[in-house]
């Protein structure tokens, strides 16, 4: 890691003094004492000449080395500051951090404080972002980029009463950059916080409901569904949270697919920034039709790490332990099994690509409903504009099975594919949301190949507590 000094001194800025012939201490305190006054009337340049014969005259001084080694980063400073912006720009924060710690250090520059705040910030190290964006926010010409970022992290820490007032702060500065930025991260804030509350109504068409094999005709119905989600973190990002959710869909015409989702949480999540690592338990009610049809222990582990730019590598591995509760589909009880890691790039603007591969084993309690799953999957999710979001999803599945079913001559394989494309229009605490959707499966067994689409318009109304 390079400091701001020796990147000064690499690119000729200033140069350590080359050692006299015979060291002078008297005549270097002497000179330091010049460096002073001058530095006190003003006169960064002379000070730093007066300190550069300090050094000279006394190389093994650590007094003249401080001295000098401050001067030269006061009269380099926009250069360095530049360059600070410049590594930042690139991706290479921990090169820029170093820079920008050592302008700030001692010396109260606003400017540097609020980029190191910055670079830390987008390094996931929220807390110690905290310190240098603070001191910025104390110079009216940094303030309200400071209070911006200020704000970004307490919204990231589940904040949102704060992360609201700050936003607020901005947006009543005159004629600043972030102010629009600012209103609509005050939209999001309000529908954040440590608990939050959500209530959801939405209507749609699913072409094959019952997913009825490509040889029969499909059963194409539409629904209407509501649910109602809540989620408690009492100590913010970094700590226990509890989440619990309900939805029903009633279908207009096939009523024994009515479909109601109960379920709730408990988990802990370590680390507030970009690099975190979270286990939980939840359990999940799914009825069909009215009546119990699974019942669902999940346990779920996973952690992200955001140490390369903006690239950042995650995984989470889930077991789910499922009694399913007819006869007609109790064989397909057991242990399923699943892994899923992936890669992502964040783009400066909040747009992001992701890539991964899921591996499932699924453990019933026959060879034929038994199988191993996996396959690649990709997305992207767009900020359209600052109100407006995208995301399109892709993947392909394989699939296949343990043994034959019942007269059968081999085991069936599986080869599912899918898409979707969501876009989301933010309205203060409320947001409409269209999603579309394609999935397809080929089957060595033609009746276990079919094919579905669906679509479905849904507004959701959201509120942050505090």
């Amino acid at each position: 890691m390079i400091g701001a000094f020796l990147l000064a001194a690499a690119a000729g800025m200033c140069e350590p003094p080359r050692p006299a012939a015979a060291a002078d201490p008297e005549t270097a305190a002497a000179y330091l004492e010049v460096g002073d006054a001058e530095l006190q009337a003003g006169a960064l340049d002379t000070a730093a000449v007066a300190y550069s014969e300090a050094l000279r005259l006394d190389p093994g001084s650590e007094r003249a080395r401080g001295a000098y080694h401050s001067a030269c980063l006061a009269q380099h400073r926009d250069q360095l500051l530049v360059e600070g912006r410049r590594l930042l720009d690139a991706g290479d924060r921990a090169a820029a951090i170093a820079i920008l710690e050592e302008l700030r250090a001692g010396r109260g520059d606003a400017a540097a404080a609020l980029l190191e705040g910055i670079a830390l910030y987008e390094d996931g190290s929220d807390e110690a972002a905290r310190l240098p964006l603070a001191e910025a926010a104390q110079s009216e010409a940094t303030a309200a980029r400071a209070q911006y970022f200020l704000g970004l992290i307490e919204l990231r820490d589940g904040s949102g009463a704060e992360a609201a007032r700050l936003f607020d702060r901005v947006a009543a500065a005159e004629g600043g950059s972030l102010v629009e930025r600012a209103e609509v991260l005050r939209e999001t804030a309000l529908r954040s916080g440590r608990a939050v509350v959500s209530v959801l109504a939405e209507s749609g068409y699913d072409s094959n409901v019952a997913y009825a094999p490509d040889v029969r005709p499909a059963t194409g119905d539409g629904g209407a569904g509501g649910g109602l989600f809540g989620q408690l973190r009492p100590f913010g990002l970094s700590g226990p949270y509890l989440r619990a959710n309900a939805f029903v869909r009633q279908q207009f015409q096939a009523r024994d697919r009515n479909l109601g989702v109960f379920g709730g949480q408990a988990g802990w999540r370590l680390g507030r920034g970009e690099t975190y690592a979270f286990g939980d338990y939840g359990y999940e009610l799914t009825t069909l039709g009215g009546s119990p049809y699974l019942s669902a222990h999940r346990f779920r582990a996973g952690a992200r790490w955001q140490r390369f730019g903006r690239w950042a590598v995650a995984g989470v591995y889930a077991l789910r332990l499922g009694a399913y509760q007819t006869p007609d589909s109790s064989d397909f009880s057991g242990v399923l099994h699943s892994l899923s890691p992936e890669i992502s790039y964040r783009f400066p603007l909040g747009s992001s690509i992701t890539a991964g591969y899921d591996v499932l084993r699924d453990s019933a309690q026959l060879a034929e409903t038994s199988f191993w799953e996996q396959g690649p999957r990709a997305g992207f999710s767009l900020v359209v504009l600052p109100r407006l979001r995208a995301s399109l999803e892709a993947g392909l599945r394989f699939r296949s099975h343990d043994g034959p079913a019942p007269g059968a001559l081999a085991a069936r394989t599986d080869q599912v594919r899918y898409a979707s494309a969501t876009a989301e229009q933010d309205f203060g605490r409320l947001t409409l949301r269209l999603a579309l959707g394609a999935r397809t499966s080929s089957s060595s067994d033609p009746g276990a190949s079919w094919s579905r689409f669906t679509a479905t318009l849904g507004v959701s109304y959201t509120l942050g507590l505090f």
